[in-house]
């Protein structure tokens, strides 16, 4: 008999959404989801963002193949969703609308294209893309997330594959209650900053089980950012990164650590995140995103949590353009840091194409500042990922200079949140909070299933 795992329904004025998970104990995946959507006044309604799926037979960079779900078979795993992948929702009568297929194990994220001709013109300045008004999305600032989410579990019965390990239950929530963390959402004074209000900035905060202000506990400190068009809600609303750090900290991989995940979108006028195709869209440049959180948003975290301020218990981390931050951290921030995170990412600009091997630190960076050479680096990339060439350039920069540093290589990944995820697990499970230098026995015999 099947059993129903989850259930998100609601009404939400003349519109409603759900998203139900079933496990069937059957193939192709033992799992089922169905999503639906009412609304009266529409005629047509596409899913946006949920992938096709692809293969290790079929997939580069460039390409890869476009299985429905309803096709999926031992080995499958998701493709990348950011060229855009579409599935068209049946309506049973008018402005009913349900979609069902089979779905692996995972967390996908998607969103509503409403009476859409032309997937290429709808968007949320148009108004026909919508997050489901039952499931929203965490987000800091109302329409910072531009999709909802959810998990399947895996079940190894209908999806164990001899040639890859794609079980990431490790982001479902923790089994025990009594150990989870708390999600905030807080503000900081920055002077300059446009977002929520001016002169304050936002950010999301993890603290964790049995975290107390007044206590004597100094907690280890994660800076955990988003990458570029992202925001502070990214690392929840599509990574479901308190479920993933309850369980590193519940297992015992890393100690109970407080997390702060910022947003750069914002910090100075006309800087807004561009994924929201805003008339007040811009970028901001690294360098002065370092500048700014240094500056204003450390001493606030500092000031206000009970965070460490031994080197050997911080860390700075980031993805895609996140991890261009870190590498800025890691080169003018040196001393404030004992572990430095690059997932999908490590850059001297923008400008990845330019990133070569001689681009980075030199010998005459490490001889200047030596403690370039000590810190906790953790390097994660996804096969078919987008910056897979410049993390390689990073590496062999990091090879160059005879700097150790502990690698993932991720052999189904794409320049997307299942890598990301991944990556953020695997830091805490090998390098977090390990004793420095890392050597070659750091992680040495590490299991790769949870």
């Amino acid at each position: 008999m099947a059993r129903l795992l989850s259930l998100l329904t609601l009404c939400a004025g003349f519109a409603s959404a759900a998203v139900t998970v079933t496990k069937t104990h059957q193939g192709p995946t033992g799992y089922e989801v169905t999503i639906s959507y009412q609304n009266t006044s529409v005629n047509s309604v596409i899913i946006a963002a949920l992938p096709h799926l692809t293969n290790q037979w079929q997939t580069s960079y460039f390409n890869s193949a476009y299985i429905d779900l309803a096709d999926y078979k031992p080995g499958d795993y998701a493709s990348n969703p950011n060229p855009g992948t579409y599935y068209i929702m049946n309506q049973s009568s008018a402005g009913n609308f349900t979609f069902t297929r089979p779905f692996p194990g995972g967390t996908y994220q998607y969103s509503f294209l409403l009476d859409c001709a032309n997937v290429t013109l709808c968007n949320i300045t148009t108004g026909q893309q919508i997050t489901d008004p039952t499931n929203p999305p965490y987000e800091t600032v109302p329409g910072s997330e531009i999709v909802s989410s959810f998990q399947v579990p895996y079940d190894a019965k209908y999806q164990y594959s001899d040639d890859l390990s794609l079980n990431q239950d490790y982001a479902l929530p923790y089994y025990d209650d009594c150990k989870k963390g708390t999600l905030r959402i807080e503000t900081y004074s920055s002077p300059g900053s446009i977002s929520p209000s001016n002169g304050t900035h936002d950010y999301v905060v993890y603290l964790p089980h049995g975290y107390q202000a007044n206590g004597t506990t100094e907690y280890p400190l994660l800076y955990l950012s988003h990458g570029g068009g992202g925001a502070a809600g990214d690392w929840q609303n599509q990574g479901y990164i308190s479920n993933i750090l309850d369980r590193l900290i519940g297992d015992n991989w890393i100690a109970p650590t407080v997390v702060v995940m910022p947003t750069w979108y914002g910090l100075l006028e006309g800087t807004t995140n561009p994924d929201l195709q805003e008339n007040s869209r811009g970028s901001i440049s690294v360098p002065t995103i370092a500048q700014l959180y240094h500056d204003y948003l450390f001493p606030h975290v500092d000031a206000t949590y009970r965070v460490s301020n031994d080197t050997s218990q911080r860390a700075f981390a980031g993805l895609s353009e996140g991890g261009f931050l870190t590498y800025s951290m890691y080169v003018n921030y040196t001393s404030l840091f004992g572990y430095y995170g690059f997932l999908s990412g490590a850059s001297i600009s923008d400008s990845v194409t330019l990133d070569g091997p001689g681009n980075f630190i030199s010998a005459n960076d490490t001889a200047a500042n030596p403690d370039l050479t000590t810190r906790g680096i953790y390097v994660s990339y996804g096969q078919f990922d987008k910056l897979f060439q410049t993390s390689k350039y990073w590496q062999q920069t990091l090879d160059a200079l005879d700097i150790p540093y502990i690698t993932r290589f991720i052999p189904w990944g794409f320049h997307f949140w299942n890598t990301w995820q991944d990556a953020i697990w695997n830091f805490g499970r090998s390098t977090l909070w390990k004793p420095l230098p890392v050597t070659q026995y750091t992680a040495h015999g590490l299991a790769r299933d949870i």
